[in-house]
C-alpha cells in the first residue's frame, strides 16, 4: 500500500510539473544601442521565459529564457524585426548598402548545426534584411568590414522578475563584464574566433 501511495505521489508530481511547464511569460525591454555610424538608437527586445528544469535536473523548475528571441528597431524610417534562435551580439549599419545587419556567434545555441552553416573563420553569422524587414537571410561568411567591431546588444539575462524595462549602453557593459572576461569573442567580432566543433572537424 505504501509503495502504491509513493508511486501515486510521484505520478502526481510529474503531471503537475508537465502542466506547469506549459506556463510561459514574454519579457520585453529596450536597449540603448550605439551604432558604427556614430548614431544611437533604442532597440526593443523580447524573450519568452518558460518554466522548465535546469541542466541535468529536470525537477529544478524555474522560469528560464527560451532560445528564440525577438529584436525590433527602426532605422531611417523603416521598421525591422528579427525573430530567431541565434545568439545575436551586434547590430551594425553596412557602409555599402546603408542597411542594418545583425551578427551572431554561429556556435552558440547549436545554431550552426541546426541551420547547416559551414565552418568559417571567424565563426560568426551575418544576417541580412530582406525587403519586408523580417525574413532575414545569411551569406556563407561575414563581411570583412565587421571584423573587430565591438558588440552592442546585451548578452546578460537576469531572472524573469529582475529584468528591467530599459537598459543603457553603460548598463550593458556592466552586466556583461563577466562574459567579456571569459571570452573576448563575445564582445567583439574576433577575426581569429573558431569553435571547438569546427576544430574537431579539421583534425
Amino acid at each position: 500500500m505504501n509503495l502504491f501511495r509513493t508511486s501515486l505521489k510521484i505520478l502526481l508530481a510529474v503531471v503537475a510539473a508537465l502542466q506547469l511547464s506549459a506556463c510561459s511569460k514574454a519579457v520585453q525591454w529596450e536597449e540603448e544601442v550605439p551604432l558604427n555610424t556614430g548614431e544611437t538608437i533604442w532597440v526593443k527586445r523580447e524573450v519568452v521565459y518558460k518554466l522548465k528544469g535546469g541542466g541535468d535536473n529536470p525537477l529544478d523548475l524555474a522560469y528560464r529564457p527560451n532560445w528564440t528571441e525577438e529584436i525590433s528597431f527602426e532605422w531611417k524610417g523603416k521598421k525591422y524585426r528579427y525573430v530567431g534562435d541565434a545568439f545575436v551580439i551586434l547590430l551594425a549599419i553596412s557602409p555599402q548598402t546603408h542597411q542594418p545587419v545583425l551578427v551572431a556567434k554561429a556556435s552558440y545555441k547549436d545554431w550552426s548545426r541546426r541551420h547547416n552553416y559551414r565552418c568559417t573563420t571567424p565563426f560568426y553569422v551575418q544576417f541580412l534584411p530582406p525587403a519586408d524587414g523580417e525574413a532575414w537571410t545569411w551569406p556563407p561568411a561575414i563581411e570583412l568590414w565587421l571584423l573587430n567591431m565591438p558588440y552592442n546588444l546585451m548578452i546578460h539575462r537576469d531572472e524573469m522578475t529582475k529584468m528591467k524595462a530599459r537598459y543603457t549602453s553603460s548598463d550593458r557593459v556592466t552586466l556583461d563584464r563577466t562574459v567579456a572576461i571569459q571570452d573576448q569573442s563575445n564582445v567583439r567580432i574576433d577575426p581569429t574566433y573558431k569553435s571547438n566543433h569546427c576544430s574537431k572537424q579539421e583534425n
